[in-house]
């Protein structure tokens, strides 16, 4: 079960990607947004994702809903570790198996393939925004929150049902 605190942080970090005015977040920033108001960070850091969405700079590559969640846990371990950053196994195999889960939820990880065109020239955006081929990405950002979250809480999932149990938060290796 999702805490308030993630629940919150999600529903802010939708309520921005769905935003079309100015304050729109991308589909990486809105993941990021939803990680650092779960880790009680500076949400304005999700600026940095700003080139993240459409695939990296709209060039279709990997979805940016996964770039925001690995750059969310980059900053986690940037921002808690005193020492300075260290990779920590635990989290590479957590956002393997996130992508892995991703791909076999939604059957791809890459945007261009997610989308189902490409994105990287203007004909071929505005075709998609003619096709309304982002359609699903909401469905994206949802879905990774709520992995991301469950990863910065500690909680994995154990069974094929759904069922999630509590586990000790990933922590950076010193």
């Amino acid at each position: 079960m999702a805490s308030e605190r993630s629940e919150r942080a999600k529903a802010q970090a939708m309520a921005g990607y769905l935003d079309p005015g100015p304050k729109h977040l991308n589909c990486a920033q809105a993941v990021m947004r939803c990680g650092l108001l779960v880790m009680d960070q500076d949400p304005e850091l999700t600026s940095i994702g700003g080139y993240l969405g459409g695939g990296i700079v709209r060039m279709g590559q990997a979805c940016g809903a996964l770039s925001g969640a690995a750059v969310s846990l980059g900053l986690r371990d940037q921002l808690t570790a005193p020492e300075g950053p260290k990779s920590s196994a635990a989290t590479f195999d957590s956002l393997q198996e996130l992508m892995r889960k991703f791909e076999s939820e939604f059957g791809a990880v890459t945007c261009k393939e997610l989308l189902g065109c490409d994105i990287s020239s203007p004909e071929g955006f505005r075709e998609a925004k003619r096709r309304q081929a982002t359609s699903r990405c909401p469905e994206y950002v949802a879905w990774t929150c709520d992995r991301l979250t469950d990863i910065l809480e500690g909680v994995q999932s154990q069974d094929h049902q759904g069922e999630r149990q509590r586990v000790s938060p990933l922590r950076v290796e010193s």
